[in-house]
């Protein structure tokens, strides 16, 4: 009778995902081995999602805005305060960042405007924008362009709304999905599951 007890226990669940979302990625190869993007990726401390995001954006030429985008999602909807004797000038303020094409795109309408105030605190109140998140976001961007230089992409601005979608949607790809011929509904690629907005 052979003896198996040397043998590591069988990797759980979560890690055969974790593997299978970065061989898809193209972090790892065929063998499971680091690919160069992977090695790339792996400079970056941020989901291997976003890390792809960062990386796909230099061929777009959207590098700029994708790191501010990914510096903005860090700080986890903590971006806006809503004091309870000002709320609809809290709504009010939150909406003129809309952007139609998505919240990346809104996320990105706030640090411009912040930018444009010369990172001012006064701004950030008179916007209900939180101060010390906006500073948060900046370390983290200064951090990230730093990182930029490392794996050798340059830092661009195209100031395109395409391209940064296309960025997200290379690093994001496992999370699309197909509108059904109802309009009401979409049907996830991955998992063929119904989605609503």
């Amino acid at each position: 009778m052979l003896n198996f007890d040397f043998l590591d226990p069988p990797p759980s669940e979560t890690l055969l995902k974790a593997l299978e979302s970065l061989y898809a990625l193209g972090a790892l190869n065929d063998i499971g081995e680091l690919t160069k993007l992977g090695r790339k990726m792996a400079e970056f401390p941020l989901d291997p999602m976003l890390s792809k995001t960062v990386i796909a954006s230099d061929s777009l030429g959207c590098s700029d805005e994708v790191v501010t985008i990914v510096s903005m999602l860090s700080l986890q909807n903590s971006v806006f305060f809503r004091p309870k004797d000002r709320k609809e000038a809290a709504d009010n303020a939150r909406k003129a960042f809309n952007d139609p094409s998505g919240d990346h795109l809104s996320l990105l309408n706030v640090w411009k405007q912040y930018e444009e105030s010369n990172y001012s605190n006064q701004w950030c109140h008179e916007h209900f924008v939180q101060v010390k998140s906006m500073k948060k976001a900046r370390d983290i961007r200064e951090q990230l362009i730093n990182l930029l230089e490392r794996v050798e992409i340059e830092l661009k601005s195209g100031n395109d709304s395409d391209s940064i979608r296309k960025a997200f949607t290379m690093g994001f790809f496992s999370n699309s999905a197909q509108i059904q011929k109802s309009g009401e509904s979409y049907r996830s690629i991955k998992h063929n599951q119904s989605m609503y907005i």
